[in-house]
């Protein structure tokens, strides 16, 4: 019997940990003396998956992927080629002024680029102003593609929304998607973000399904294919399905759809999980988190109470 594989909306190709920034919030501990080796014959086959898989758009990530130039863009091409919209993800270091936005820019639309998401936080400031934002934002839009602002968010931040929109509306340039993005203690910021920085909010408000997980894989520089695109994710075994070059996405995917685990967060979440695992085992989780990330990644750190709840599940 033919089985049926589940499309998804988003796959990740996260290339590269080299950074030209080394924010001391970074989760994913990405700098300016990491390797950048990306596989691109496995970045290759995962297109092909997507394509097959009618994946709603590819999310190119890192480190920062900008630094890969025109291997960059010829993955775009690819992409494009397949069908498959792209969009970029980036620390916008390369726009301090518009020419230097508009070239940087040019053969990544002329790939077929369509969206730019920007990353932004209090602690890019040091070393990224809100003006680099503001050029991306202009240049990409002149290139016509669509621009996101992602703001990393902490009790004590004053970069928030209200000042992004006047920095942008002082420079007469309309504002982009503002999506807020509370930053976690992982990576870097496992030792530099404090408890009482975090913007943490009680469990019960996180109770609903997570989409992420299943829908939104990764395809890691290290090789590791996880079935979400946490910062955390690759150094989280339970959210592992395989590692490339050895394991196909395809493969991945299959053991993933396959997984009681991953259908339980998909379709319930982590705070399901969460009671689950107290209700099998002696383990007592925190009743707060930052979201269901931060919640997800202190869930199944606890190795002898998951497998408790995967016996329950039916995983044995």
């Amino acid at each position: 019997r033919s089985r049926v594989r589940r499309p998804f909306r988003c796959l990740t190709l996260s290339l590269t940990n080299r950074c030209p920034l080394q924010c001391a919030h970074c989760g994913t501990g990405s700098g300016p003396d990491e390797p950048e080796t990306p596989d691109l014959a496995s970045a290759l086959a995962a297109l092909d998956t997507a394509a097959r898989r009618a994946c709603r758009v590819v999310n190119f990530s890192g480190g920062e992927p900008i630094l890969l130039g025109g291997t960059l863009a010829s993955l775009i091409r690819e992409a494009a080629a397949r069908g498959l919209p792209t969009r970029v993800t980036t620390g916008a270091y390369w726009s301090s002024t518009a020419m230097e936005a508009r070239e940087t820019l040019r053969p990544l639309a002329a790939a077929g680029l369509g969206q730019l998401f920007l990353s932004l936080s209090q602690g890019h400031q040091s070393q990224i102003p809100v003006s680099n934002a503001i050029e991306a934002t202009r240049a990409a839009r002149r290139s016509g593609m669509e621009v996101f602002l992602a703001v990393g968010v902490t009790r004590s931040a004053h970069l928030d929304f209200a000042a992004i929109r006047a920095a942008f509306e002082a420079a007469g340039v309309a504002t982009p998607y503002l999506l807020e993005s509370p930053l976690i203690p992982t990576g870097r910021g496992a030792s530099s973000l404090p408890e009482e920085d975090l913007a943490l909010r009680p469990v019960d408000r996180l109770d609903a399904p997570c989409l992420s997980l299943t829908e939104n894989p990764t395809l890691h520089p290290d090789g590791a294919i996880t079935g979400c695109a946490a910062v955390f994710s690759r150094d989280c075994p339970p959210l592992i399905y395989g590692r490339a070059p050895e394991t196909s996405l395809e493969e991945a995917l299959d053991r993933m759809d396959a997984d009681p685990l991953a259908a339980w967060i998909h379709h319930r979440g982590v705070v399901a999980l969460k009671r689950l695992m107290e209700a099998v085992s002696a383990i007592r989780l925190p009743g707060q988190a930052v979201n269901s990330c931060h919640l997800c990644r202190d869930i199944l750190s606890h190795q002898p109470a998951l497998e408790a709840a995967r016996l329950r599940l039916g995983a044995g």
